[in-house]
């Protein structure tokens, strides 16, 4: 007869556990369950033993995802990218944890992600919620996960030394010398971490749930009050992330027109850097974009062609709106004016519960009078050819322009903009007489290295 795996489990009369890498998880259970009363397994090992197979287990399933699991998947690693974080903790043992830490207010966008993923935990503290995975066999399917929909920025390398040390950790044979390798690993991510350079084999792929994802957690949908309700979106983040910038505003640049228009929208994007004010932080880099036309024909019906999850819907709304409001030219009236400060008093950071000043509108009462003002008569009709604004009585002055403040390079590519001529004299630390010269007689000057100039550039409304 033929030695079964239980036979084949004894050495010299002893118990030995036999996991072969071809088993499955399922394999190994059915084996502990066997000879469980023989081996006395510790249940630790036994949780190794299983968090290692899940981890060799096929990608098949992944693959044969439906369309909305892969958008989430996707969805998940922008998010990640922006708000997750991979922990190791060695206390005579080791431990690994995946978290998310969020306001208290976007509790929903986490049990979201425990709902969908189907493991980890969600608590609520004081101000600020959190999702987290720690047991061995939800951690080795996360990091699986992530192999199949990978994390795109600096973030990367803390993800990929996170799943270095589980492996490790997860080894049976693992030797006295581990916890001394793991923590190696550990002593070099996060914030111990001083070498950002990413590998020549890791490709940079922005897909448009990974986007929404990262938007999400990190994009900035603001409006300028003092420049004519000037709207405004950005994406800023570590100088670590440039790469991953540079990438992002090359996909919004070429993303298809809700039109048909000839209009280039390479460049409606800038993208530019900024020195840190601790000597601790590392600069960070920013992209933005304030050009009306590309925000209308391209950017907005992207962004509301995919499903949003966090409360961050919520600030996209309010700006989408804004700008329906200045299209009709309500924010020229009394009453469009008063109803665009209502919007702002709880857009943002002022719609949260430990904001300082709370809303004094109900949001459902604020959207039905926007509604109601937006599909009502515009403030603007069409006189002899030209805009005239019903409230104001006369013609709507076209020289009215959003006027920017750009620095760019030699050859021309934005490397920071302003809204005024102060901010960049701010920025730059002269005088404004000094930016206003420089504009007038192109007069070159050294920043961060690189021959710069400053030009004003119009903004349509």
């Amino acid at each position: 007869m033929s030695a079964s795996p239980a036979t084949q489990g004894y050495m010299n009369g002893r118990p030995k556990l036999l996991i072969l890498k071809k088993d499955t998880c399922s394999n190994i259970r059915r084996h502990i369950n066997q000879f469980i009363p023989q081996l006395c397994i510790p249940t630790r090992e036994f949780s190794l033993a299983v968090a290692a197979a899940s981890v060799r287990e096929s990608r098949q399933e992944i693959a044969t995802l439906s369309s909305q699991m892969r958008n989430f998947y996707e969805w998940f690693a922008g998010f990640t990218d922006a708000e997750g974080n991979f922990y190791i903790v060695i206390s005579g043992s080791c431990a690994f944890r995946f978290q998310i830490n969020l306001h208290k207010d976007d509790i929903d966008v986490l049990y979201y992600i425990h709902k969908t993923l189907g493991f980890g935990e969600v608590r609520s503290y004081h101000n600020f919620s959190s999702f987290t995975v720690t047991r061995l066999k939800d951690i080795a399917q996360l990091l699986k996960i992530f192999a199949q929909y990978p994390l795109q920025g600096s973030k990367w390398l803390n993800y990929r030394d996170f799943s270095k040390a589980f492996e490790l950790y997860s080894n049976p044979d693992r030797g006295a010398e581990t916890l001394k390798d793991i923590l190696g690993i550990k002593n070099g991510m996060n914030r111990l971490r001083s070498d950002f350079t990413m590998p020549n084999s890791k490709e940079i792929r922005i897909t448009p749930y990974w986007l929404l994802g990262f938007i999400e957690g990190e994009g900035s949908f603001s409006i300028n009050k003092r420049n004519n309700f000037r709207l405004d979106f950005s994406l800023c983040q570590s100088s670590t992330n440039l790469q991953l910038l540079g990438k992002i505003k090359i996909y919004l640049e070429n993303l298809p027109s809700e039109v048909n228009t000839e209009g280039n929208y390479v460049g409606a994007l800038g993208i530019s850097n900024a020195r840190a004010n601790n000597p601790n932080h590392l600069p960070s880099t920013r992209i933005e974009t304030a050009r009306i036309p590309y925000i209308t024909n391209v950017f907005i019906p992207f962004l509301e062609s995919l499903t949003w999850r966090s409360k961050k819907r919520f600030d996209f709304q309010d700006w989408k709106n804004i700008l329906l409001l200045k299209e009709q030219g309500h924010h020229l009236s009394e009453q469009g004016v008063k109803l665009i400060d209502l919007i702002l008093s709880q857009m943002n950071n002022n719609r949260l519960s430990t904001a300082s000043s709370q809303p004094t509108v109900d949001r459902t009462l604020l959207l039905a009078e926007t509604y109601l003002l937006i599909n009502g008569p515009s403030n603007f009709e069409l006189r002899n050819g030209r805009k005239w604004v019903i409230s104001l009585k006369k013609y709507y002055n076209s020289s009215r322009r959003n006027i920017c403040v750009i620095i760019t390079d030699e050859k021309g590519n934005n490397l920071h903009s302003f809204d005024s001529l102060a901010d960049c004299a701010k920025f730059l630390v002269v005088h404004p007489d000094t930016v206003s010269k420089r504009i007038i007689k192109g007069i070159p000057f050294l920043l961060e290295n690189i021959r710069a100039y400053i030009k004003k550039e119009e903004v349509s409304n």
